[in-house]
């Protein structure tokens, strides 16, 4: 019975001290996961910022300092319109000459198809800037509304469609708004694009940040800036991506959409940003979309990392837990059992049942159910102790509360030896006093097996027997007290009929 009782307690005490553990160890672990994921966001934003202010530096050094360049563009655009005055006839110009005329420049003519018809520049020939089904996009817009105005406008950093390479433009319409005349001066030579090279900055953010896997500055029309294609053209955005791309320039609000390279999740978010130029004529570079792939790889990989550290924290702690439950079982379990059970027979003690008993009639009575006492006195104990030693009358009590706690199977019942050779038992689910009886019964029927003591059957040759008495609450008494006197004068009456029987309390048997 010991065994048992520290086996339910080093359960409980086992239970509630993983219970206690795994929670505290959600909670940090989910608090290391918050930790992971708030350490990646704020780097995508400070990287988003990096990325922010050296195209910003890049735009603000070309707008302080590259007035030299556009005053040269102008210039030349003049010129060229004073020539087309002359001679509308643009297929008879010679635009190689006109390139090395204007240091390099290259001189393009676009029509109201926005199509290059004319250049210096071979490759864009015949270069259409309109959609694939022939609608008008952003750019297309743009180079319509420039033809139909009056105003040279030069733009920002650019990239040349058909290379990759970046590149100033200018334009200006001719006065009938039959042409525009473009020009385009390559950057890459240029000092302050050396001075402020956002380009640079871009792969040194990628070589120290792994889970960076991409970084392109767009402008809106979805042509990249500095960067190439796998074709040797201008970069585009990706299709499936335009969609997001193109809420990004219509919002002027961050996009993320969630993808999968080669089986890895990755995001790419798209930033808007706008160049402050203090002019009021639009240019197409004015605003640009940066593009951010982040590879999650990374993040994912630490997640992971945390989950087995955790888990390993976990399984240390939950040994450690147990050990000190096992410790603790140890240490509190004999006193604890010692406290609500007999050392003899390992049935509950006096205390125990008294309190079980206060206990029974007031949840029965709640229930609409009875309480049965069952008082059980052994009829000639004595004379094993005087002949055989209280040795032998101890393993006989011993052997004897085995018994009773065999009959007695309803784990609400209660089982407890008073003292001495008084034993009793409270049975939580009956209806009547038959039940009761069938009990008490069976509990004289298994103390008259044999029981063999140094040679002897003590049950035959000390002819011992057991009488029961049986009080139940409501029908014979109200309290445990009064319960308990009911059965004891039950059991007096079984003793005084002839013993080896049980009586049930009435109010006709003699006091």
């Amino acid at each position: 019975m010991q065994r048992g009782f520290k086996t339910k307690l080093m359960l409980i005490m086992g239970i509630f001290s993983i219970a206690l553990t795994l929670s505290v160890s959600l909670v940090n672990q989910h608090r290391w996961k918050d930790n992971l994921i708030t350490n990646y966001m704020r780097e995508v934003s400070l990287v988003e910022d990096i990325i922010v202010n050296a195209v910003s530096d890049a735009d603000k050094a070309f707008q302080m300092l590259d007035s030299d360049i556009e005053k040269k563009m102008k210039e030349y655009s003049d010129r060229l319109l004073e020539k087309y005055r002359e001679n509308p006839n643009v297929a008879s110009w010679d635009y190689q000459a006109l390139k090395n005329e204007f240091g390099g420049m290259d001189v393009y003519i676009i029509d109201d198809t926005q199509t290059i018809l004319y250049s210096s520049f071979a490759k864009d020939i015949g270069l259409n800037f309109r959609e694939k089904d022939g609608t008008l996009g952003p750019f297309a817009r743009i180079l319509r509304d420039r033809l139909n105005g009056n105003q040279f406008v030069a733009d920002g950093l650019d990239q040349e469609t058909n290379t990759g390479k970046l590149k100033k433009f200018s334009y200006v319409p001719t006065p009938d708004h039959k042409y525009l005349i473009e020009l385009g001066l390559y950057l890459e030579d240029n000092p302050i694009f050396k001075s402020f090279n956002f380009l640079e900055v871009i792969n040194k953010l990628k070589e120290k940040y792994c889970y960076i896997h991409d970084i392109t500055v767009f402008t809106t029309s979805g042509k990249a800036i500095g960067k190439p294609g796998e074709d040797g053209k201008s970069l585009l955005v990706a299709d499936e991506n335009r969609p997001f791309f193109e809420k990004a320039v219509r919002e002027k609000t961050i996009q993320e959409v969630k993808r999968t390279l080669n089986g890895d999740p990755i995001t790419y978010r798209y930033v808007p940003y706008t160049i402050q130029f203090e002019t009021d004529v639009a240019k197409h570079t004015d605003h640009r979309i940066i593009e951010i792939v982040y590879n999650e790889k990374e993040l994912n990989n630490q997640l992971k990392q945390n989950n087995q550290i955790f888990l390993l924290q976990l399984l240390a702690t939950i040994a450690c837990a147990l050990m000190v439950s096992y410790i603790i079982t140890r240490l509190v379990a004999r006193p604890m059992y010692l406290a609500s059970h007999d050392l003899l027979t390992g049935l509950s003690n006096r205390a125990v049942f008294e309190n079980s008993l206060t206990s029974s009639i007031e949840k029965n009575k709640k229930k609409g159910r009875k309480t049965g006492l069952l008082h059980i006195d052994l009829d000639n104990f004595k004379k094993i102790n005087d002949t055989l030693g209280h040795e032998a009358g101890d393993y006989f009590l011993k052997e004897v509360g085995g018994r009773i706690r065999s009959v007695v199977h309803d784990p609400d019942d209660i089982t407890a030896r008073l003292g001495g050779d008084e034993f009793v038992v409270i049975l939580n689910n009956i209806t009547d006093e038959n039940t009761a009886s069938e009990v008490a019964l069976q509990l004289i029927q298994e103390l008259q097996r044999p029981i063999e003591i140094k040679g002897t059957d003590v049950i035959k040759d000390f002819n011992i027997t057991a009488s029961i008495g049986i009080a139940l609450a409501p029908d014979h008494a109200q309290d445990a007290d009064e319960l308990y006197n009911c059965a004891d004068q039950a059991l007096y009456h079984a003793k005084r009929t002839g013993k080896n029987t049980f009586s049930v309390y009435s109010e006709n048997i003699p006091g």
